[in-house]
């Protein structure tokens, strides 16, 4: 059942306030987490490759 109880404009503001932390630090780690990724993604098609040859003559 929906909460229908009046509210301040402090408390509203405080939770809004927070939801925006919160949505602002998931947004810094993807951006932290998809450079990390991008700075090591060259490496990606080379051992594809490698493991691609090893797999193929060697099982």
């Amino acid at each position: 059942m929906r909460d229908v109880t009046p509210k301040g404009n402090l408390e509203l503001f405080l939770k809004c306030l927070g939801i925006a932390i919160g949505a602002v630090a998931i947004i810094a780690l993807l951006k932290l987490a998809f450079s990390v990724f991008m700075s090591v993604a060259g490496w990606i098609i080379p051992i594809a490759i490698v493991l691609f040859v090893y797999k193929k003559f060697f099982d």
